[in-house]
Formats: C-alpha cells, sequence, structure tokens
C-alpha cells in the first residue's frame, strides 16, 4: 500500500513539474488562443444555413455570398429553347419514284379495265361490276379494290372520263411535283395526307371523285423521308449546351434571390445546396473545419518562431505572450461580431487596428508588425471575397505599428490613428478604382474605414491602464506617470530623504542619456532611477547622504550596518509592491546593487578583532545582478555619482578616470555578467556619463568678494544668526530617535541569521 502511494506521490510530482514548465506553460497558452480563434473563425467563416421545404414559403429573405449560375433554371430554359429545332431528316431511296409510279399504274389499270368492261356492261346491263373485275385476270390494284361499290361503279361510267382525265392531270401536274421536295415522314404522313386532300377538294368538284383521288392519295403517298435519331440527338444536345454557355442564368453576389414570400422551388432548393446554405442535417463539415485548423495552425506556429527567434524578451516573459494571445483573440472576437452585426460592411469596420497599436506601446515594432499580419490573414477568412480588407489592414496595421512605437504622448497615438484613416481612405478608394466601383459606394466605405482607424485608436488609449495593470507592464505613457514629481513616493522621498532624492535625480540623468545611447529603453531607466533608493526611507539617517550632523554607524559594528545598508533593497522593493509598481521598476530597485561588495564595513570587519574570521559574503547585496540594460546602467549610474560627487577635486580627467574603474571594477566583480552590455556599450555609457558630469561641473564665473562688514550691529546680526542655524540643524538631527533606531537594529541583529553570506532574512 504504501509502494503504491509512492508511486502515486512520484507520479503527481511529475505532473507538477510538466505543469509549471515554462515550456508546457507557453504551449498550453498558445494552444488555448489557437483553439479560441479557430471557434471563432470556423464559426464565423461557415456560411449560415437555413432549413427550407420545396412547395412551401421561405419565410426568410436569402442573398447570395457569391456569384452563382442556376444552373436547373439555365437547363430547363435550354430545354423549351431546344423544341424549336428541328430534327435531322434523312430521304429514303426510290420512295419518291415508286409514289409516282403508283400513280401511273393507278391511271392505266384504270384505263385498260374501263376499255374491256364499259362495252361488256353495255352488252349486258344485268351484268354484275363486280363479278366482271374479279373475272378480269388483269384486275390487280389495291387503290381500286378498297373503294366502296359505289365509287367502283362511278368509275365505270362512260361519262366520266373527263372527270378522269382531269383528276389525272391535277395529280401529275400539282401532286407529283410536289413529292421530290416534301419531306414525308411516318410522323408527318397524315399531315401531308391532309393537305393534299385539300388541294383535292378545291380544284374537283365531284363529290365523288373527290373521294377517288382521296383513295388514290391514300394508297399512293408513303415516307420518302425518316428522322435520324442519333444525330437529332446530337444535334440538340450540341445546341443545349451551347445555349447554357451563352444564357447562363446568373445569381450575382448579394443579390436576393429568395423572398419571404417566394415558394420554395427545385433551382433554387440547388443553389442553395451548391452554396452550402441549405441545412440538410448532413452533420459538421469536417474538411472545412480541418482546413481552417490548418491555416490557423501554421500561423501560430510561425508567430511562435518569430517571438522566439527575434524577441526573446517577450518569449521569456509569460505575461507578454500572455498579452499576444489575448489581444489576438480579441482582434478575432471584434472581427466575428462585426460580421454579425454589420456582415455588407464587416470589413471595413472591423476594429484590427487595436493590435497593432497595443503590441507597438507594450513591446515593440517587429512583434506588432509580425502579430498584425497574423491576425490580417486569420480574419481574411472571414471575408474571403474582399481584397480591400488584406490590403488595409496589411499595409494600415504596419503603418500604425511604426506610428506607435515608444510613444509617449497620447496625441502622438491619436495622430496614429488619423494617419490611419486617412490611409484606409486611400487604399479603399484604390481598390474602388480597379473593381470599377461606383464614387458614392466608394466614398460610403472609405468613410467607415477613416472612422475605423480613429475608432480603434481611441479604445486602445482607453485599454492602455486596464492592460498596465492586468498584466504588470509599462508603456511611456505609463513611465511618465511614474516620473511625476508629484507622485506619492517621490514627495516622500523628498521630504524624508532629500538628499536620496537629488541623488535619484542625478542618477536618472546619467542613466536616460546612458540608455538612449546604446539603444534601451531610456525612460525606463530614468524612472527606474528615480525610484531605486525609495527603500532607504525606512532609515533615511543611516544613509550618508542624508546626515546632517552625526554618523548612527559610529556606533553600530560593521555587520549591523552592513545589514542596514543592504537592506534598502529588499526594503525598496516591498514598498514598491505597497505602491503597486510595475515589475520593471521593481526588478531594477531590486537589482541595481546586484551582489556587490560593501567594502567600507567590510575593510573595517577585516580590522576588528575578528578579522580573520570575517567572511565576504556576509558583506554582499543579496542580488540578484542585473538582468538587462537599464537595471546594469542604473548599477553603474549610482555607483558612479557617489563617487564622483565625493570627489575633492573634479576635473575632467580625474572624473573619466573614475568613471572608467568604476565600471572595470563592476565588470571584474562579475556584476554585469547577465546582462547583454557589450564592452562597446560600457564605453559608450563612460562617454555618456562624462558628458552629463561635464555640463553639471561644468567652471562658474568667480564673483566678487562681498563687501565686508563695518559695522558691529551687523556682524552681531550675523552672528546671531550663525547661532539659530546651528541650533536649528542639531534639532532636526534628533539624537532620541537615532538612539532608538540604534536599539531596533541592535535587537534586529540577534534575531538574524548571517551563516548563508546572503544578508537580511526576515
Amino acid at each position: 500500500m504504501s509502494a503504491k502511494k509512492s508511486k502515486d506521490r512520484k507520479f503527481y510530482k511529475r505532473i507538477g513539474q510538466v505543469i509549471k514548465n515554462d515550456n508546457f506553460q507557453r504551449m498550453l497558452l498558445w494552444f488555448f488562443s489557437l483553439i479560441l480563434v479557430f471557434i471563432m473563425i470556423s464559426s464565423g467563416a461557415a456560411p449560415k444555413k437555413y432549413k427550407l421545404t420545396l412547395g412551401l414559403a421561405s419565410g426568410v429573405d436569402i442573398r447570395a455570398p457569391r456569384d452563382i449560375e442556376n444552373t436547373m433554371k439555365t437547363q430547363e430554359l435550354a430545354l423549351e429553347s431546344v423544341k424549336e429545332i428541328p430534327p435531322v431528316i434523312k430521304e429514303l431511296q426510290m420512295a419518291n419514284s415508286q409514289m409516282v409510279g403508283k400513280i401511273y399504274e393507278f391511271f392505266d389499270t384504270l384505263d385498260a379495265l374501263r376499255t374491256k368492261i364499259i362495252p361488256m356492261l353495255e352488252a349486258d346491263p344485268e351484268a354484275d361490276l363486280l363479278e366482271l373485275l374479279k373475272e378480269d385476270k388483269t384486275y390487280n390494284n389495291t387503290i381500286i379494290d378498297s373503294m366502296t361499290e359505289e365509287l367502283k361503279l362511278y368509275l365505270f361510267g362512260r361519262d366520266i372520263q373527263s372527270e378522269i382525265n382531269g383528276l389525272k392531270e391535277l395529280l401529275v401536274r400539282r401532286i407529283i411535283p410536289r413529292l421530290p421536295t416534301t419531306s414525308i415522314t411516318k410522323e408527318n404522313l397524315s399531315d401531308v395526307l391532309a393537305e393534299y386532300n385539300t388541294i383535292m377538294e378545291e380544284n374537283i368538284d365531284a363529290t365523288e371523285m373527290q373521294q377517288v383521288a382521296k383513295h388514290i392519295l391514300s394508297g399512293v403517298l408513303v415516307p420518302n423521308s425518316r428522322v435520324d435519331e442519333q444525330e437529332t440527338e446530337n444535334q440538340r444536345n450540341d445546341y443545349i449546351e451551347s445555349y447554357k454557355l451563352e444564357n447562363p442564368v446568373m445569381i450575382f453576389k448579394n443579390e436576393r434571390f429568395i423572398r419571404k414570400e417566394d415558394i420554395v422551388t427545385a433551382d433554387k432548393l440547388d443553389v442553395m445546396r451548391r452554396l452550402g446554405l441549405l441545412d440538410e442535417q448532413s452533420g459538421p463539415d469536417y474538411l472545412f473545419l480541418t482546413a481552417v485548423f490548418l491555416i490557423l495552425l501554421s500561423l501560430w506556429v510561425i508567430l511562435a518562431f518569430f517571438i522566439k527567434q527575434f524577441s526573446k524578451k517577450t518569449y521569456t516573459n509569460k505575461n507578454e505572450l500572455f498579452l499576444v494571445s489575448v489581444i489576438i483573440v480579441v482582434t478575432v472576437f471584434l472581427a466575428t461580431l462585426a460580421k454579425e452585426v454589420v456582415p455588407e460592411y464587416a470589413p471595413y469596420v472591423t476594429l484590427g487596428f487595436i493590435a497593432p497599436v497595443l503590441i507597438a506601446v507594450f513591446l515593440n515594432t517587429q512583434v506588432a508588425v509580425v502579430v498584425n499580419l497574423i491576425t490580417t490573414i486569420a480574419v481574411s477568412l472571414l471575408f474571403r471575397d474582399n481584397p480591400t480588407f488584406i490590403l488595409m489592414f496589411v499595409i494600415s496595421g504596419t503603418i500604425a505599428s511604426f506610428l506607435s512605437t515608444n510613444a509617449s504622448q497620447r496625441r502622438r497615438i491619436s495622430l496614429a490613428g488619423i494617419a490611419i484613416g486617412v490611409v484606409n481612405i486611400f487604399i479603399v478608394a484604390c481598390v474602388g478604382i480597379i473593381e470599377k466601383k461606383e464614387w458614392l459606394s466608394i466614398l460610403y466605405e472609405g468613410g467607415l474605414s477613416f472612422l475605423n482607424g480613429i475608432l480603434s485608436v481611441i479604445i486602445a488609449i482607453g485599454l492602455l491602464p486596464f492592460l498596465e495593470s492586468i498584466f504588470n507592464m509599462i508603456t511611456p505613457l505609463k513611465l511618465l506617470e511614474l516620473a511625476d514629481p508629484n507622485h506619492p513616493l517621490l514627495k516622500r522621498l523628498l521630504m524624508e530623504a532629500p538628499g536620496t532624492y537629488h541623488h535619484s535625480l542625478m542618477v536618472g540623468n546619467l542613466a536616460e542619456v546612458a540608455v538612449r545611447q546604446i539603444g534601451g529603453n531610456a525612460l525606463l531607466a530614468r524612472v527606474g532611477a528615480y525610484f531605486h533608493d525609495i527603500g532607504k526611507l525606512k532609515r533615511p539617517n543611516f544613509f550618508k547622504e542624508n546626515q546632517m550632523s552625526g554618523n548612527p554607524h559610529d556606533r553600530l559594528t560593521p555587520n549591523l550596518s552592513t545589514l542596514v545598508i543592504t537592506s534598502h533593497a529588499k526594503d525598496g522593493e516591498q514598498l514598491a509592491l505597497k505602491y503597486k509598481l510595475p515589475r520593471a521598476i521593481r526588478d531594477i530597485i531590486i537589482q541595481h546593487h546586484g551582489s556587490t561588495l560593501v567594502a567600507f564595513f567590510y575593510h573595517k570587519a577585516k580590522q576588528g578583532e575578528k578579522g580573520e574570521g570575517v567572511k565576504e559574503g556576509d558583506f554582499r547585496y543579496e542580488g540578484p545582478k542585473p538582468q538587462t540594460k537599464e537595471a546594469a546602467v542604473v548599477l553603474l549610474a549610482d555607483s558612479v555619482e557617489a563617487a564622483v560627487r565625493s570627489m575633492q577635486e573634479r576635473t575632467k580627467g580625474k572624473i573619466e578616470g573614475l568613471i572608467r574603474k568604476i565600471i572595470k571594477d563592476k565588470l571584474d566583480d562579475g556584476q554585469l555578467d547577465n546582462c547583454e552590455l557589450t564592452l562597446k556599450d560600457m564605453n559608450e555609457i563612460a562617454n555618456a556619463f562624462l558628458t552629463v558630469f561635464s555640463g553639471f561641473f561644468h567652471e562658474r564665473t568667480e564673483y566678487p568678494e562681498l563687501e565686508k562688514k563695518t559695522k558691529l550691529s551687523e556682524l552681531d546680526n550675523y552672528s546671531t544668526l550663525i547661532e539659530d542655524k546651528k541650533e536649528t540643524e542639531n534639532e532636526n538631527s534628533n539624537p532620541k530617535q537615532v538612539e532608538e533606531e540604534i536599539s531596533s537594529l541592535e535587537t534586529f541583529e540577534e534575531t538574524t541569521d548571517h551563516s548563508d553570506g546572503d544578508g537580511i532574512k526576515q
């Protein structure tokens, strides 16, 4: 059982180690931001789907998200139009000659029979015509056979020969010539027969002869052509394809192709299906989601590698990474919201310029430009058919990054907003001209884009204080606020430790000039120097610059004096936390001495009774050593200012020699090992310090001596003033307060462990 518990403890310990691992935390942060953006982009980029039923009213107005052809409607119109195309006809060989032959054959047979039978009927009036025809061996004509008995008796009447000749002439002259030029098929045979019968009726008076003519035509006319089905089908198919290409039924982007009151037809359902707007309960589009996720994953990997390679400070600072992630997520959220509220103008009102402005102010230009590119590409998935969005946000966002970097005044950021708006108008106008848009549309979209730039910057300025507080980060604007002499800590420093206050101002001047010379954050160095010694507020009288008369250290052991001196760094950090100073300022406060040796008291201890047992580690600051250029320069400026101030003879050569000696001593002592200062930087720092001191300790014009006091009353008054001054100084020194502080320090020393040489432990 105990073995299992031990195994579980090891497992949970490993889990805890993994969770505390910086790389794991970065990956977790990156992953959550990716998932949040993916959810918003995939839901916003996927078209909205509708449930529609064939034959019922839609109930909603639906616009096309892009140009699309109504293929079913085009096909329907093509099929209607193809009916007008005649079929392909092929002539049947010998059909016409056979019909002509049958006509002549009929009349030849009729003439032969009349020649035989009419005399026989005259000779024997009682003879049966039908029997005579059957008995005649030459009779073999289906046309005559198909006639009624009345028509047969009519044909063999003696007095109708002229009518028969007229019928023959009509057929030969009117019908036979038309046969080769008339396409007679199975399909139109009845129509042609009816047409010819009409001709017979119009040109023959006798009803019986009209009937004879119809029997002749019915027996003679046969199809002389046939429809080539295959060729006709091919021809019609070609026509349909050509018609669809030349006359497509188009639905254009943003066109309302379904209205609330419209009945849903099959062709509109097909269009909805092809647009992906039809909700058929087929489940998520996994292919679409995969494509979106892979694109976003690629962008996130690029951003991670860029920050790791070119902005290591941001990569190692979890607060800065968190800030970048939050800004990206917020930007995508604003774009999604804009598309939901005003889909038609969303690309022009998306407040995406907040991202480059904030990141440029908080971090640097490089990260701001890359984050702007990444967010623009990601959000462009929401506006796939709008090139203006990509051009506007890439160009104006990049300009915003450059204009907002190191902005120390809100007015400068505001001017950046105006510049962004103007560039937006320019881009919208150019794209509008390329796309041949109407000028009214260009003006409207340009106006929205201009307001977008202004509003983005206004919101960014409003968010600055909240983000500074939440992420414990500083901006030039925040640093300027901290540099205000009316800050409570600086006012306390001026009133309670005036020497330290003036020392801090001088260190601030030195640090600002030097850091600017080496390309660091000069404003941070200056403000950090203002606050670097606030820990001395706890015991101001124990520091030389604040002592008017008497030195409390004369009554303390070197160990206790060292404890008092070194504790001001820790005291300063605690005071900074109380007054909610940013982390960067607190780092300078705790690092501005590094692990420097308090040489005076160390040597004093070495000369004491326990000289051989004195450990150097007990006389060093706890550290840590400076981690940044700014903290390192403040360390050097602090030491240099104190040393130069204590010089008796301040010539340029001696000041320069002292500066370079102090810098070399700090370098040899390893105090500059953890910052990124180069030897070239140290030379630049020394030159910058010398420039500042040269201006401060310049030669002054000698004023003539004051005229000697000749009157006894004046001399008496002057002596009285001196005595009053001495008494005031003695009162201000407050010996009782000093005694109380020494007593409390001696008690504090008894409860302090110096065995590890790390200084004060409370």
